[in-house]
């Protein structure tokens, strides 16, 4: 009797373990960041089995307040990090850059038209401009379409592109209070950035580079993009990013505190890591640490 109890101890300690719940560290925000953090966090669970990244979209806004809120581990953003964002802190809020993108401007992939200026998408994006013909195109309606007010990206595109900052003060000055369009299409992520422009070939919208050269590189196509017109036109790419070539880039962040556990720190550790930035490269993104440079000393 004593033998059996023994074996069916042992058969439920080996069930116990295996049922072990795993140890979670999510994060929460920036669209443009999710697939690449998916990628990152199956790769780290497959390193550190007793772990399970979650990723959750939003926006960098949606990330950002619920970090400061608790109800994330990490949040993932386009954009730096506000003081008045940071006003809100309880704890050792850090903020490490992982990567760089390039914001592309995108169109229907049977669209003609295949460069645009910083002055004409400002233009377009405004509903200054509201006819394809006016920048090269076929006579019809430009269709305008954005993302709502809790992505980094669309702010970003606001400030540098609607209201033309990337020009200089003079540009920015009579233009920092321009709108986008009253009749634009607002979305929540990219997938429905990327269906509004599959199902209508008059559409421009805009998302990160790897969004639009990788995941939908089938449904949309990038415009090459020019500050002024008189500067070359550039396609959005990790070469041309890297180069400073491609003027729409931006950095992109995770935010975290460092006080609140060490499996956060571990998984940022990794994500900086060599074989970390290997996948932010992989994602189609530039990555924000320079590689490690093994050099042997002669004797």
């Amino acid at each position: 009797m004593k033998f059996k109890f023994m074996i069916l101890t042992a058969i439920i300690g080996v069930f116990t373990g295996a049922c072990k719940p795993k140890e979670t560290i999510t994060i929460t925000g920036s669209e443009t960041m999710h697939v690449m953090l998916q990628t990152i966090g199956l790769e780290y669970s497959r390193k550190k089995s007793g772990v399970q990244v979650t990723v959750h979209g939003g926006g960098s806004i949606e990330g950002i307040e619920k970090l400061f809120q608790d109800k994330t581990d990490i949040a993932a953003a386009s954009r730096p990090v506000t003081e008045a964002e940071l006003f809100n802190s309880k704890g050792k809020f850090e903020s490490i850059l992982i990567a760089y993108d390039g914001i592309a401007i995108v169109v229907h992939p049977s669209n003609p038209v295949r460069r645009i200026s910083l002055q004409d998408a400002s233009k377009i994006f405004a509903g200054e401009i509201t006819d394809w013909s006016k920048v090269g195109g076929k006579p019809e309606k430009i269709d305008v379409v954005i993302r709502n007010d809790k992505s980094g990206t669309a702010a970003y595109f606001e400030t540098h592109v609607l209201k033309q900052k990337d020009l200089g003060v003079k540009n920015f000055e009579t233009r920092k209070n321009l709108k986008y369009s009253k009749t634009a299409k607002i979305v929540a992520d990219n997938d429905e950035m990327t269906a509004a422009i599959d199902s209508n070939p008059n559409t421009i919208g805009f998302m990160g580079m790897g969004s639009a050269l990788l995941e939908n590189k089938n449904r949309v196509r990038a415009l090459e993009y020019s500050l002024s017109g008189k500067d070359p036109f550039v396609i959005p790419s990790i070469e041309n990013v890297y180069n400073r070539k491609y003027e729409l880039s931006r950095g992109l962040y995770l935010f975290y505190f460092s006080d609140h556990g060490q499996k956060i720190d571990n998984f940022i550790t990794y994500v900086t890591s060599e074989e970390g930035q290997k996948t932010v490269l992989k994602s189609g993104y530039l990555r924000g640490t320079l590689p490690t440079l093994e050099v042997e000393v002669k004797k």
